[in-house]
């Protein structure tokens, strides 16, 4: 209904009609004549509309509707998939009218106390039952709760479901990672005595997917002013209805306040201790203020004539004394009387009534003598952990209405690992140079450094992190990130299963099964017959081969399978009568010296020691030694940045369908969830997988705050298989509503700019779903998506790779057996030989792998875009295992062409960000020696004097980083792409580029 009233109803797909026994059993039930009913389900809320040529009688439908939904169960007349009514709001009006004259409220679940009134009706009845509700809801009723967030949620279109169930359950009760949430909830605990032993589980459903922010903080609030007792703390779901995976999920802290000021009163806070005395005499009429003068708390107690100072003694002494703060050693009370002064007191009162002594257990208890302030500086991590959280909720009203900013604290060698979250997720700017600042101030001994990240309560990975070394480091190694239980007081959430882990779909990065890479392989094999396509409406993943619709297709493709049979058996019995008899009179060829390599590679100055430092993917720490001695280069130092949180990445909730490339999907969710956290980036990286691994965002963000640009925030949209074509397509249509960047690099090389190879990227991209829902764009600027799509069956070639190697072996056993029906099968090694002999042949197709078409690196791309590979390419050891490709071969330079749709694509760039006022930046990446043999320099040159060119024309900068590190293989993954450690030195060299036109923010 969007915002309008409810009583506005219509006839819509979301109103209850006369399909279902609903609307017939209320004109039954109700019974007037000439009058005309809607209805219209929202939420927990059933709103009825009565409407006549004269307005219908309030108190007749009321008393009619009471009786009628005291003997029938609401939910009988509704769908089973709706949720549960919980109120049902009346209105009655004029036909005609636009308002109603009258509305009433009836709440189901006291149906018994609206009958007791029916006779003799009162305004005080409605009050009654709805202080009853809340009344229920503070003692943990789990529907009154559901009743009592409704309330607030039901104008959101939201419905809710709440459930108990006790935490002290085993694992096996806890939410498996595919479990219903309906599950969850079916099993209601009843509640224990147990303190802190009971979870409250809410559903909130809707039609749609409500922005975790408009919802979380007023969830939080509403629970919390329960004050429920016995409660651990509540996670709340929230999902589109008909679906099984939650959208997001909170966990709300249901410590109740008055716990929390204990616990706050214990390290010395002076505010929390002030609450709790204030509490402890409300009674008797005082008001009590408090400061603390060195290690001595002064109390004034003060009322319009003086207080009791026994009676007021005996209620603060023992709270006081059982708390036992963090280095207070005594108290001194004073009683005044008179007006209490609004502004607490900052020094001792001149002329008290009376004063009372008492010493505290910090006096006595050495454990307790020291200060919070002087705990934390020498290191105490709980101290830390309090006073930073004091820091960063200075209102306590706020604070105590939602739970605040909570903090967590991991030390892990020289560095502090701190995690904060909230309701909303912490802004960065608010909280990560404030924590490291205070962190600074500290001055601890054993710290070097600080690690601040940033979570939505109920979250397991971190949206935002920041980073600050106090000393210089010499190589900056990676750093495994902590795991932060759901709280610290249940660390044991971490080791199991248990929802307290949190470990819900919406966070876990679950690799596909085998059987679901062979389905997918299946799939893919059906739609390129064009018999079959994959349906667009779910997930790429859970995609499945459909028949196509048209039976005349399905009865053409059978008839020529059966034709292409035949022609097949007829091809190989004419080629065995003409080929047999040739390959009898052609003698046994002999064997002949293996060929030599193109070059050869003398290395005397290689030690035969083993080479430290050689890692897998991804691995979470380097070995000891930084300084490597490389071939040709000397000593170089490698240096990386830290190891940055892995992104968790949901294209489900993507605007668009599937773009049929993966990780343009994920990089474009991953994209706006960083611009939601952090706003637009100052600079954005664009390219294919060379920018993805070669330019580090955080070097890069460092290195400009040493060149006078602080702040500046830097986001890697680099993709794999990335042209110039799909470049434009991401930043001038796919981001054109999104926030754009205030500066663009677009760092590849020659293969992303040559027109002569099939972009299969970009022709996947241009045939798929989401791109037909992408804005449209001026024509005479658009690229042609169809150009390239002159050559199918070469497309489908180059696209389908190579075969699984499960299935080789089976592969090669059903070519066995076919094979010995064909004539020439057995004689096929000397018809290669035959064939070699006769004919001219060359191939085109690289023999190195393509990093391009793999998913290398899959799962390890961080938060902000950038795929860290710590490989290091040894071209003594990487020649043994592939094939070395001259450039003549190679398909990145195939059919060498600099004037078509990719440059075409660049000039549509160039001025898009002309127009936008946002510079672009073009930049060929390193390449290394042993990939430049004279055919790729001879290109490369051609390249480098056409984007000279074109920047002169066009009014981009270009950059040529071409030949910089070529010696330096250790800065290299692979002959073509850069490791992180090459990343590092990519982006710290670019940071200080004066020709690059950087602007402060």
């Amino acid at each position: 209904m969007g915002n309008r009233s409810p009583y506005t109803l219509s006839s819509s797909p979301q109103a209850v009609g006369s399909r279902l026994p609903l609307l017939p059993w209320l004109y039954r039930v109700i019974g007037i004549p000439h009058t005309h009913l809607q209805v219209r389900l929202r939420g927990n809320n059933l709103y009825i509309l009565a409407e006549g040529r004269n307005c219908p009688e309030r108190s007749l439908i009321f008393t009619h509707l009471v009786r009628a939904l005291s003997k029938t169960e609401i939910e009988t007349l509704l769908p089973p998939s709706q949720p549960k009514v919980y109120q049902v709001i009346l209105y009655g009006r004029k036909s005609g009218e636009s308002r109603p004259q009258w509305a009433d409220v009836i709440h189901l679940a006291q149906l018994d106390r609206y009958l007791e009134n029916l006779d003799d009706p009162k305004p005080e009845v409605t009050v009654a039952i709805e202080l009853a509700n809340l009344g229920m809801a503070r003692r943990g009723r789990p529907d009154a709760i559901a009743r009592y967030l409704s309330e607030s949620l039901t104008s959101l279109g939201v419905a809710v479901r709440a459930s108990v169930k006790s935490a002290a359950l085993p694992e096996e009760a806890g939410m498996p990672q595919t479990a219903n949430l309906s599950s969850v909830l079916s099993s209601t605990a009843s509640l224990t005595p147990q303190a802190l032993l009971n979870r409250l589980w809410v559903v909130c459903e809707s039609a749609y997917s409500p922005d975790s922010t408009l919802l979380t903080e007023t969830i939080a609030q509403k629970l919390r002013d329960l004050e429920l007792d016995g409660f651990r703390d509540a996670i709340v779901f929230s999902r589109v209805r008909g679906e099984t995976k939650p959208e997001w999920v909170l966990r709300v802290d249901l410590t109740p306040p008055q716990e929390m000021l204990k616990d706050w009163a214990r390290w010395g806070d002076i505010e929390a201790l002030t609450r709790l005395m204030n509490n402890a005499v409300r009674d008797q009429g005082v008001e009590i203020s408090a400061t603390l003068m060195d290690i001595t708390l002064h109390v004034t107690a003060q009322r319009e004539t003086p207080p009791e100072k026994q009676r007021l003694f005996a209620a603060i002494a023992p709270l006081i004394d059982t708390i036992a703060p963090q280095g207070i050693h005594s108290m001194a009370v004073y009683g005044l009387s008179g007006s209490p002064n609004p502004m607490p007191h900052l020094s001792i009162p001149d002329s008290p009534v009376w004063v009372q002594w008492m010493d505290l257990p910090a006096k006595e208890h050495r454990a307790l003598s020291e200060s919070t302030r002087e705990l934390a500086k020498q290191g105490d991590l709980s101290a830390i952990a309090f006073l930073l959280t004091r820091q960063l909720n200075p209102n306590l009203n706020d604070q105590l209405a939602t739970g605040g900013i909570r903090l967590q604290i991991r030390q892990k060698e020289d560095l502090l690992h701190i995690m904060t979250d909230a309701p909303v997720c912490p802004s960065q700017g608010q909280v990560g140079a404030k924590v490291a600042n205070y962190i600074r101030g500290l001055n601890l001994p054993e710290v070097q450094g600080v690690r601040v990240y940033g979570r939505r309560s109920g979250q397991k990975r971190p949206l935002w992190s920041y980073g600050v070394d106090f000393l210089t480091r010499d190589s900056l190694i990676p750093e495994a990130t902590p795991e932060f239980a759901a709280s610290d007081a249940y660390v044991g959430d971490l080791l199991t299963k248990e929802p307290g882990a949190l470990t819900v779909p919406e966070f876990e990065e679950t690799e596909p099964s085998a059987w679901d890479r062979i389905v997918e392989a299946i799939q893919g094999t059906l739609a390129r017959t064009r018999i079959f396509t994959i349906e667009s409406e779910t997930a790429p993943n859970t995609a499945r081969a459909t028949q196509s619709a048209v039976p005349n297709e399905a009865k053409a493709a059978i008839v020529w399978g059966i034709l292409g049979i035949l022609l097949t058996v007829q091809a190989d019995w004419l080629l065995g009568q003409f080929v047999k008899p040739l390959l009898a009179s052609k003698p046994a060829p002999t064997a002949s010296p293996a060929p030599q390599p193109p070059e050869q590679m003398t290395l005397p100055e290689l030690s035969l020691q083993k080479t430290p430092g050689f890692e897998s993917i991804g691995s979470g720490f380097t070995q000891s030694g930084s300084t490597l001695l490389t071939p040709g280069s000397g000593s170089t130092a490698l240096l990386a940045s830290p190891l940055k949180p892995k992104a968790a990445i949901d294209t489900s909730r993507s605007p668009y369908p599937t773009f049929n490339a993966p990780q343009l999907d994920e990089k474009f969710m991953l994209y706006r969830q960083y611009v939601a956290q952090n706003g637009a980036p100052d600079v954005l990286i664009v390219g294919s997988s060379r920018a993805m691994r070669g330019i580090d965002p955080v070097v890069l963000e460092q290195t400009l705050a040493t060149q006078g640009y602080p702040g500046m925030r830097v986001f890697n949209f680099g993709i794999n298989g990335a042209t110039v074509q799909v470049v434009d397509l991401v930043v001038r249509r796919l981001l054109a509503s999104e926030q754009q960047p205030k500066l663009i690099l677009f760092a590849d090389g020659l293969r992303a700019f040559n027109d002569g190879r099939p972009d299969v990227t970009f022709n996947a991209i241009a045939s798929s779903p989401g791109f037909r829902k992408l804005p449209e764009i001026a024509v005479e600027s658009a690229p042609n998506p169809t150009q390239a799509f002159t050559k199918p069956l070469e497309t489908l070639a180059r696209t389908q790779t190579t075969v699984a190697d499960r299935y080789q072996s089976f592969n090669d056993q059903l070519l066995q057996q076919v094979g010995q029906l064909s004539t020439v099968w057995s004689d096929r090694n000397k018809l290669q030989t035959l064939l070699k002999s006769s004919l001219t042949f060359s191939s085109i197709a690289s023999s190195e792998p393509d990093p391009e078409s793999t998913i290398e690196g899959a799962g390890l791309i961080d938060i902000n875009g950038f795929l860290p590979i710590s490989n290091r390419f040894n071209p003594v050891t990487y020649y043994q295992k592939f094939s070395r490709v001259p450039g003549e071969s190679d398909a990145d330079y195939a059919d060498f062409n600099l004037d078509g749709v990719q440059t075409q694509a660049l000039r549509s760039l160039a001025q898009y960000t002309k127009s936008q006022d946002i510079p672009l930046v073009v930049i060929n990446l390193p390449l290394t020696e042993q990939y430049l043999d004279l055919y790729r320099r001879e290109r490369e040159q051609q390249f480098q004097q056409h984007l000279m060119r074109l920047s002169g024309e066009l009014g981009f900068t270009y950059r040529d980083l071409l030949e910089n590190w070529k010696n330096t293989p250790d800065f290299f993954s692979d002959p073509s792409h850069l490791n992180r450690y090459g990343a590092y030195a990519v982006a710290a060299h670019l940071g200080k580029d004066p020709l690059i036109p950087w602007r402060k923010r």
